[in-house]
């Protein structure tokens, strides 16, 4: 279930038996088996080649698969097998006319209908992109809910590429030219509305506590606790107490990411090119248990931050009311 405010995330499946097993709940077998050879085959072009955040490329495919199946419904052969196919001419050796002559016309004109063309002498690449982008508000609504349902992949965990510059422009990107696009289908409008919103802290510097809020929100969005709920609210709630105790807009924002660094969801770094104010990335530091030290490390240097004190009090008074 997705909470309010907060956008959805297609993870797709660890492997293909995952996938198939919940895509025969509403896909003939034999379109199933379609999509298998088609996926198999992605997978030997696509080999060796990783996400930015470092992940096998064929997560991003299979995911692509889900926001097709799953939130679209979509159960058209060809869109499907495009689906996991669609970056096959513009990231492999493979080409078109591979991808013709082993799946059909139709899935490879909708590959052909995604990828950006090459770079010729003259052109630079942001010009050819530009002109690709351009012509997307001309396609059709099948190649339109390829490309979409694309990017929607690409963006939904925009936090985790490394760069920050890289998420800015990304979501900026998007915003303009993809938002826009996503009227072709009402079920895409409202998960590109719900990421625009989630993610729109990346418009500006993130030096304010509902900015940081959003930040928090999107590093913690698939974690869930020991309680089983989700993990943002723990943060929030340790935030909570920390205003209850007098903290300061500073200290509340420390509060919010106290467990993000830590956690792996983001660097000291990432925070700074984010525009978190520097005091604020001072208290996650010293709140943050360093690779290989002890308590006492961890408590001495603690000590030398004193406005992290109050926050890591907000921590263990969250942890003793069972919140």
């Amino acid at each position: 279930m997705t909470s309010p405010g907060q956008s959805r995330v297609f993870a797709g499946w660890e492997n293909w038996k995952a996938a198939e097993t919940e895509l025969l709940g509403w896909l003939r077998q034999d379109v199933v088996g379609e999509l298998q050879t088609a996926f198999e085959a992605a997978k030997v072009w696509h080999e060796g080649q990783t996400r930015p955040a470092g992940e096998p490329y064929w997560q991003h495919l299979l995911q692509v698969l889900q926001v097709l199946t799953v939130a679209l419904e979509v159960t058209d052969v060809d869109l499907l097998r495009a689906g996991v196919l669609h970056d096959v001419v513009e990231d492999t050796d493979g080409t078109a006319a591979d991808v013709e002559r082993r799946f059909g016309r139709r899935t490879a004109e909708l590959v052909a209908a995604v990828t950006i063309p090459e770079v010729r002498n003259g052109e630079s690449k942001d010009s050819v992109r530009a002109v690709y982008l351009a012509h997307l508000a001309m396609a059709s609504r099948d190649v339109l809910t390829l490309k979409l349902s694309d990017r929607y992949s690409n963006v939904q965990r925009l936090h985790t590429h490394p760069r920050v510059a890289k998420q800015r422009s990304y979501y900026a990107e998007t915003v303009e030219h993809f938002v826009p696009l996503a009227a072709v289908h009402p079920r895409l409008e409202e998960l590109f509305a719900r990421w625009a919103q989630a993610y729109s802290y990346l418009t500006g510097r993130v030096d304010t506590a509902s900015k940081v809020d959003k930040l928090a929100a999107a590093m913690h969005s698939e974690q869930v606790g020991k309680s089983g709920r989700r993990y943002v609210n723990r943060v929030r709630g340790v935030a909570s107490i920390a205003r209850e105790n007098g903290a300061s807009e500073d200290q509340v924002m420390a509060a919010l990411l106290h467990d993000s660094v830590a956690d792996g969801s983001c660097t000291l770094t990432q925070l700074r090119d984010l525009g978190v104010p520097e005091p604020v990335v001072e208290m996650v530091d010293a709140l943050s248990h360093r690779d290989g030290e002890s308590q006492d490390q961890y408590l001495a240097r603690l000590a030398d931050t004193p406005d992290a004190i109050l926050v890591r009090h907000a921590v263990e008074l969250l942890g003793r009311s069972g919140r």
